[in-house]
């Protein structure tokens, strides 16, 4: 449907509007999504049988409607696909491409598909995004997400954000390799693609980024000209931020800033206008968060955490509404300090609700148990494994063994001590301690991202 605003949905004056102003953008949306959801999505077609999706006329009446779990969607991902009537506009029923999610109960990527006019919408989101970081037509981008056998959405993402605001892009293309397709990189061939083309910003999973860095300075080469990193894919909690600009500046960029996008393949990326202040949703008119229970799935009033939700108010491909990725966030809708934009924010690191699990009777955060290292001193790669002290036998308590490589140079005994004593802090348990290749614990030719934290405990 055509969106009527006296707003100028073009440009980012709907992010500065009078919060009732933006409702009052949302609510004919959400009516009109709700319906068409409910007569010609499979899985919302089955859901809201037998109620009256008339009932839901905007943003308040979304309560109505049932919590979708990340479980419903890889259970069956084809149910999610919007079987578009005639009566749409042509580029709201053609396909323009897929992009794949991980976890389906096979085991097998789950694909989004994306029509045309979601990819527009796409190239919107992207256009603002780059307008609250400062990312410019002159720009070169180093795309250093992986090729994988499934379109990476991120690495997609990357190309449609430059051809949304005109920048130069280039492809690491590592990842993987294929005998019977031999197109990809070495580290090192991507390291010098960065090089060879003055890249000014690295773009990627947030451990990759960080052995690019790693790598170019044991090479002793000199980035000069980056002067943005833009991570996602995993959590980074401020440590892994500042170790990354403590990295930037051993290569020759201390100037360089670091983006920590936060997002999901479904949801599109937050985004932060400066250190401290959130995560923005830059685009309300078409992706809009709420804040629940986590049992009750009742709302919770802005500042208290609760389950992320996310409803999207003109897909027309793979289509969501109220979807719980996962994550336990807490939400802001008061006018930023920083930036002076009124649109939703995230104000609370995110936690995944599979995070929190107990380690000898404590309830231990793993996304902080797992980012512990990525400051230490002397640590190139690491990772954190949970097991029963005797594998295999539940009654023996936990243990915890963890895994590191040491920098080019560095003795490996008084980094041990210092991975030793961090862990023993945070878990209250003293673990076993070795020392490996970092290529053994993070191989970027065979893994989309590092794995920091493996919990091999059975389940149930």
């Amino acid at each position: 449907m055509p969106v009527h605003s006296t707003l100028d949905l073009s440009g980012d004056s709907l992010l500065y509007a009078d919060p009732a102003e933006v409702q009052r953008l949302r609510d004919p949306l959400v009516a009109e999504q709700v319906q068409l959801l409910a007569r010609h999505h499979p899985y919302y077609r089955q859901v809201l049988a037998g109620g009256d999706p008339g009932q839901v006329r905007g943003v308040a009446d979304l309560d109505r409607l049932p919590v979708t779990g990340k479980q419903d969607f890889l259970a069956d991902p084809e149910a999610f696909r919007l079987a578009p009537p005639d009566r749409l506009p042509v580029e709201e029923r053609t396909l323009a491409y897929l992009i794949y999610t991980t976890g389906t109960t096979s085991g097998a990527p789950a694909p989004l598909y994306i029509t045309t006019s979601d990819d527009w919408a796409y190239l919107l989101h992207a256009r603002r995004c780059a307008r609250m970081l400062g990312l410019e037509s002159t720009d070169v981008i180093a795309n250093l997400f992986p090729l994988t056998p499934f379109p990476m959405g991120a690495r997609i993402r990357a190309d449609r954000t430059a051809a949304a605001v005109g920048a130069s892009i280039f492809q690491g293309h590592t990842g993987r390799g294929s005998a019977a397709w031999p197109v990809h990189r070495r580290l090192d061939e991507a390291i010098d693609l960065v090089l060879a083309h003055r890249a000014t910003v690295l773009w990627g999973v947030a451990g990759f980024v960080r052995r690019v860095l790693i790598r170019a300075a044991e090479r002793q080469l000199r980035l000069p000209s980056v002067r943005w990193c833009f991570v996602t894919g995993e959590a980074t909690s401020d440590a892994g931020l500042d170790d990354l600009r403590a990295r930037l500046s051993a290569v020759g960029a201390p100037q360089a800033r670091v983006a920590n996008r936060y997002g999901s393949t479904e949801g599109w990326s937050m985004i932060a206008c400066a250190d401290g202040h959130g995560w923005h949703n830059p685009t309300p008119e078409l992706v809009h968060l709420a804040v629940v229970d986590p049992v009750t799935h009742q709302p919770l009033p802005d500042g208290e955490t609760g389950l992320l939700l996310i409803s999207h108010l003109r897909a027309r491909g793979t289509a969501f509404l109220r979807y719980a990725v996962g994550d336990l966030v807490a939400l802001t809708r008061q006018t930023c300090p920083s930036c002076g934009r009124t649109a939703e924010r995230i104000v609370s690191q995110p936690v995944r609700t599979k995070d929190l699990v107990k380690v000898n009777g404590t309830l231990v955060n793993l996304g902080v148990l797992g980012d512990a290292l990525v400051d230490l001193p002397g640590v190139a790669e690491y990772r954190v494994i949970l097991d029963h002290r005797k594998p295999g036998d539940t009654f023996s308590g936990d243990g915890i063994l963890v895994e590191f490589a040491p920098v080019a140079g560095a003795d490996p005994d008084p980094v041990a001590s210092a991975v030793r004593e961090r862990i023993r802090e945070l878990a209250h348990l003293t673990p076993q301690v070795r020392v490996a290749a970092a290529d053994e614990i993070y191989d970027p030719a065979a893994d989309a991202k590092p794995r920091r934290l493996i919990d091999r405990r059975p389940t149930g």
